[in-house]
């Protein structure tokens, strides 16, 4: 009789229990190769990659930044990366430090000596010998088959013109936590620019070893994006030129030129002098160079700053441009008798004859019948107590104080541009405002974003407020043309256009102390053109120019050379005849 096997109710049997272990690990099996073939694809892959390629994968390709052709609408680089290659050692794997270093040193251009304390450090994993190194000096080294020479691909950001553009670009510069955009637009939009970096990760336990069976992770670096700018080559190279010619001619200590489109806001030039090579930035011994002064420097404008309090006066109706006021030479305001720049009189004068020859008395008596809130407001109104907007790093602002604590004679002196200080761009941007029919726009640099995944953002203009009438923008206007044509800003003079101006010659404060240092001086033009439909709003700006010089005979004529230059390339025929 055969002898049956029982079994209690509720055990398995270890036939089934084989059976369900075996499906067991068959489904972990399973749920493994869906996990590294689906869920952890690009994490393996990426692990299956080589170091090339997972650099490439992990660190994001720095956004570039072009100039678009205003006629061809071809766009030249201007920031663009080079791949370039860290050549290391791990100094323990190195067997013959003597020859190595021997064989290196003329190949990196470096000297044996440092290359050898560099290969003798044992008890470092990671010793970098140079960076930037070039692929055809790369290729020369790995054909030495050197034990322990290792190569690591690096992005470097690379201009291709070198010192052109240099104060609008900034720099890429290494922080503390690695590179980072430094001043212009590399600063203002370096999160744009960077993009986002990758990462390729593996679970860890609470000691820090790896889990085999633990979450992997693996993400694609994404680009930074592009940005395509509102200035023009070809005006942006003559500027340059034009204001390091007038810095060594009238052995100034620096110079500025901004040019912008009073309609849109739009940055066509904007240079300084002194300038530098963002790929040189590490050698560059004073780093005040770096500042972009037409954004950052604050100054007191002077005369240039006049057209504003004349154009607020005639918004309110107070003058008109053939009111009179009697110009006696000085003018007794608190303990302070206030003069002309010159020290004459010229008795009964217009409002225009005010500015054609910049007669401080006549301003400060406009602004004792504006009072200090008018004249505070529209100064305010006018952009001075606010940042531009400019999209460029470390833009610089003047806070006004408030009107109740203004003395009669700080009334007096703002009228004349003489105890408030402004940037050049504020300037720039207040002037477009009447060269645009009362409408201050804010202004701006780049033209367009190119996202990483290929859509473009334009940047539109920004209206900011409606300052002035139209009619009283056309009227100042119409006298800033008087003050080329028949004042002190004839220098600047373009013969068949109509160009409308003001010259400036201000003081420079002490920078200890009240007072002002009377060996310093800033000399300055300020002007746009035609009148009749402006392109451009103009200003140049020299920084303590060498002798007995003025606006009108430094700055006026960089300005018409310069015009020149731009009515030539605009096509713009002259609205008047030659003669």
């Amino acid at each position: 009789m055969s002898q049956e096997k029982t079994t209690k109710k509720g055990t398995i049997s270890r036939p089934d229990l084989l059976i369900m272990v075996t499906v067991f690990f068959c489904l972990v099996i399973i749920w493994r190769l869906f996990s590294i073939q689906v869920l952890q694809h690009d994490y393996f892959l990426a692990l299956a990659s080589g170091q090339q390629k997972i650099y490439e994968d992990l660190v994001p390709e720095r956004g570039r930044i072009y100039i678009e052709d205003r006629f061809t609408k071809n766009l030249y680089p201007l920031a663009i990366n080079k791949r370039l290659t860290l050549v290391y050692s791990i100094p323990k794997q190195v067997q013959d430090i003597d020859g190595v270093a021997e064989k290196l040193a003329d190949i990196l251009e470096l000297p044996a000596d440092e290359l050898k304390e560099k290969l003798s450090k044992e008890n470092d994993l990671y010793e970098p010998l140079k960076h930037r190194v070039t692929d055809d000096k790369v290729e020369e080294i790995k054909n030495l088959d050197l034990a322990g020479i290792r190569f690591q691909p690096e992005d470097w950001r690379y201009y291709p013109d070198g010192e052109f553009a240099a104060h609008i670009l900034g720099f890429v510069g290494f922080v503390e936590d690695g590179k980072k955009g430094r001043y212009g637009l590399e600063g203002y939009y370096n999160d744009l620019l960077a993009g986002k970096e990758g990462h390729l990760a593996m679970e860890k336990d609470a000691a820090g070893r790896l889990i085999s069976m633990g979450e992997k992770s693996f993400q694609k670096a994404t680009d930074g994006d592009d940005l395509v700018l509102t200035i023009d080559r070809f005006i942006q190279f003559k500027v340059e030129t034009k204001i390091k010619e007038a810095v060594e001619k009238f052995g100034a200590q620096r110079g500025t030129v901004i040019i912008a489109n009073p309609h849109t806001g739009e940055i066509i030039a904007m240079a300084n002098f002194p300038t530098f090579n963002p790929n040189k930035y590490s050698e560059v011994e004073d780093a005040n160079v770096f500042t972009n002064t037409a954004v950052y420097s604050l100054y007191e404008p002077g005369s240039a700053f006049k057209p504003v309090i004349m154009t607020s006066a005639l918004d309110l109706g107070l003058v008109s441009p053939h009111t009179t006021v009697e110009d006696s030479g000085a003018i007794k305001v608190d303990e302070f008798t206030i003069r002309n720049f010159d020290g004459g009189a010229s008795g009964t004068v217009t409002m225009t004859e005010i500015l054609e020859k910049s007669i401080n008395i006549g301003m400060v008596q406009i602004a004792q019948k504006m009072g200090r809130e008018r004249v505070y407001e529209y100064v305010d109104n006018f952009g001075f107590n606010e940042l531009s907007g400019i999209d460029l790093d470390t833009e610089a602002s003047s806070e006004l104080a408030d009107y109740q604590q203004w003395s009669d004679a700080d009334l007096a002196t703002v009228s004349f541009g003489q105890g408030i200080s402004v940037t050049p761009i504020q300037l720039v941007t207040a002037t477009s405002a009447i060269a645009n029919g009362g409408k201050l726009v804010q202004p701006h640099i780049v033209k367009k974003i190119v996202h990483s995944a290929g859509e473009e953002e334009i940047i539109a203009s920004k209206e900011t407020r409606q300052v002035i009438s139209p009619a009283v923008a056309a009227t100042t206007s119409a006298m800033m043309v008087s003050v080329v044509e028949n004042g002190f800003g004839e220098p600047a003079k373009v013969p068949g256009y109509k160009i409308a101006g003001k010259t400036g010659t201000a003081q420079v404060p002490n920078e200890n102390g009240p007072g002002y240092d009377p060996s310093q001086k800033i000399t300055s033009f300020i002007g746009f053109a035609p009148v009749e439909d402006p392109q451009f709003v103009m200003l140049v700006r020299l920084d303590n120019p060498g002798g007995d010089v003025w606006g009108a005979s430094t700055a006026a004529p960089v300005f018409k050379e310069i015009a020149e230059e731009i009515f030539r390339y605009y096509q713009i025929p002259p609205s008047e005849e030659v003669k």
